[in-house]
């Protein structure tokens, strides 16, 4: 409903949802406590293989937020299944636990829409965090998560995907990306569609939540490789 204008039939009055659902009496965007909508918290990471390949999910035309678009590796919704046990919080800061738990949404949207193996995911690192205004100002958090697999093991009949992913994945593929030079050229200013290391099947065929997952990635790529 976000990405509608709504209007009376009979007086020509709108019903702007954006506005209506996600700001307050003083025109910012409300809170997370603050929102009536259902606010589920969205999960998206970008996997990379150990010789360097960015792997990427192509949607079918059945998925609703990003139809027959190039999503990340993994993405989806916390879930459940998610949460660890009750004892494994104790005594644990609440920030680690959440990073804890959307990592484990993560590695697992990651295998049930790729077919990658949990002994095949080395590490996954939470690196940025968004509002995504068109689905309602839902929260999306967004990783990165290194393999211990080449890029030409990804391929082939063993690899199973989850039996609720197959009519919304329509399969994988790999690309070559340098996140390192990526984040240099935006962090010179170079807005994300216009970088020149950006490869042209994702400016072309990428969805918001990959565009996202990318720009934090080679931002934090920079970061990462001045402290070393």
């Amino acid at each position: 409903m976000c990405a509608l204008r709504i209007a009376h039939r009979e007086t020509g009055e709108e019903y702007d949802p954006r506005i209506a659902l996600l700001t307050n009496a003083n025109g910012h965007l409300r809170t997370l406590a603050e929102s009536t909508l259902a606010d589920c918290v969205g999960i998206s990471t970008i996997a990379f293989t150990a010789d360097g390949l960015l792997v990427l999910t192509r949607q079918t035309s059945r998925n609703i937020a990003s139809a027959l678009l190039l999503a990340p590796s993994g993405s989806g919704s916390l879930d459940p299944r998610d949460l660890p046990s009750a004892s494994s919080g104790t005594g644990t800061p609440p920030v680690e636990i959440l990073q804890d738990i959307v990592r484990r949404g993560m590695e697992r949207e990651l295998r049930e829409e790729t077919g990658i193996r949990p002994d095949e995911i080395r590490h996954t690192k939470v690196i940025g965090f968004a509002r995504w205004l068109e689905r309602g100002a839902k929260p999306e958090f967004f990783g990165i998560t290194e393999l211990s697999t080449a890029g030409k093991d990804l391929s082939g009949r063993n690899r199973h995907l989850a039996s609720d992913e197959r009519l919304y994945t329509g399969g994988t593929l790999t690309l070559a990306v340098d996140l390192l030079q990526l984040g240099r050229e935006l962090n010179d200013g170079t807005g994300l569609l216009d970088a020149p290391s950006l490869p042209q099947r994702i400016k072309e065929d990428g969805s918001l939540p990959l565009l996202l997952a990318l720009r934090a990635a080679a931002l934090h790529q920079v970061i990462a490789n001045r402290v070393s």
